[in-house]
């Protein structure tokens, strides 16, 4: 009977799945799952504007479908607010708990501003969300637009001045050239009385940037996708971040991105792109790795690999399930290495090189099958 899997949490994971804006789009989040679970991602956070809770919607009964839905695939949801949250309604039916989260559901949690947690890899991690609508002048307060959206001298105060390697935010710091140059081009469509508001909010969130320096930056809001590495500060006290904004709930744009904490390694991608070409050992879940020569079953929660050859093997006789220690290159177009823990204590590791792997893909829980030995083989090439 294979063990039940325990969930990573945030301060536990590997890789994070980053989301763009989601608006509350039930069909998008429910795509975006799935693509990150093909991906092997188990956690995923939200980066703004989640709009879930929105007055006269049935956002109990979209939560709890939401929740199931995560629950069937073993993902957590994290998020952050934004600017399009209803918070009168956020903060009064959940408080923050002792350890500083907002529960809605057992699997979606709310990060509030200020949040901070250690990462895996030694990776520190803080959270400010939050910015001003532009286009407030059109929305009705506490109706469709709250006060509370603005970050808040208390905010920042929550926030602290310490480092973190990854901060994660829903507006974006002053300067991003790329993003500067898209939004001159659209000033004159809105009231200048508007323009000082959105650019009063951004201001106060590269305050609350500057207290942290992160080295890498993620956030949304402006619905266009930025990658772009930028300095801040001035003489000694400069510092060079990688600022990424995604793109918001649509099929089209790079609005979903994976962060592989042991490198900090940024793959952004569109919703509907399932496609693996490599592992790292990060992922969870079962994967299936084809070869020239054999098929290998990755085990990536129970860590193990089982070897399946075929007729032109190198040794195919030997089907065996082994205990895995690592994955060095597991990606298509490359011969595959990866390493075993050993019997002998006088051995750092065993390992094998595979011939050329030809493919990449999670398979279902279901298809796991019970390992008939977890043995060692002699080091070489395997296939």
């Amino acid at each position: 009977m294979t063990p039940p899997i325990t969930l990573p949490t945030l301060s536990t994971a590997r890789l994070i799945g980053l989301v763009g804006d989601t608006h509350g789009d039930m069909e998008h989040m429910l795509i975006v799952s799935e693509t990150m679970w093909k991906r092997g991602v188990s956690v995923l956070l939200v980066l703004g504007d989640f709009g879930f809770i929105w007055p006269r919607h049935n956002w109990d009964n979209d939560l709890d479908k939401l929740s199931k839905r995560l629950t069937q695939r073993g993902q957590m949801l994290y998020w952050l607010d934004g600017n399009h949250e209803d918070f009168a309604t956020l903060f009064r039916k959940f408080p923050v708990s002792d350890d500083g989260l907002r529960r809605l559901r057992p699997n979606i949690i709310h990060l509030p501003r200020g949040y901070r947690t250690p990462l895996t890899f030694g990776r520190t991690l803080a959270v400010l969300g939050g910015a001003n609508s532009i286009d407030a002048h059109h929305r009705e307060l506490d109706s469709t637009w709250w006060l509370e959206e603005q970050i808040s001298d208390d905010d920042l105060e929550k926030l602290g001045h310490e480092h973190a390697d990854v901060m994660l935010g829903h507006d974006a710091p002053i300067p991003l050239p790329g993003l500067d140059a898209s939004l001159a081009k659209a000033d004159h469509y809105w009231p200048a009385e508007m323009l000082a508001y959105a650019a009063a909010g951004r201001q106060k969130f590269t305050d609350g940037f500057l207290q942290v320096r992160p080295s890498l930056y993620f956030g949304g809001h402006y619905h266009q996708y930025i990658d772009e590495n930028v300095t801040y500060g001035e003489a000694e006290a400069a510092f060079e971040t990688r600022v990424i904004l995604l793109g918001m709930n649509s099929s089209n744009t790079l609005s979903q991105a994976v962060l592989h904490l042991q490198n900090l390694e940024v793959e952004a991608f569109a919703r509907n792109d399932t496609t693996v070409t490599r592992l790292t050992g990060a992922e969870s879940g079962l994967w299936q790795v084809r070869t020239r020569d054999s098929t290998h079953r990755f085990d990536l929660d129970a860590r193990t690999v089982e070897r399946r050859p075929g007729p032109n093997a190198l040794h195919p006789n030997i089907q065996d399930v082994r205990r895995l220690r690592s994955i060095s290159v597991c990606e298509v177009g490359e011969r595959g290495f990866w390493t075993f823990p050993p019997d002998d204590v006088s051995v750092d590791y065993l390992w094998t090189n595979s011939s050329v792997v030809e493919r990449v893909e999670r398979l279902q829980p279901e298809e796991r099958t019970t390992p008939t030995n977890a043995g060692q083989t002699k080091a070489g090439d395997d296939d």
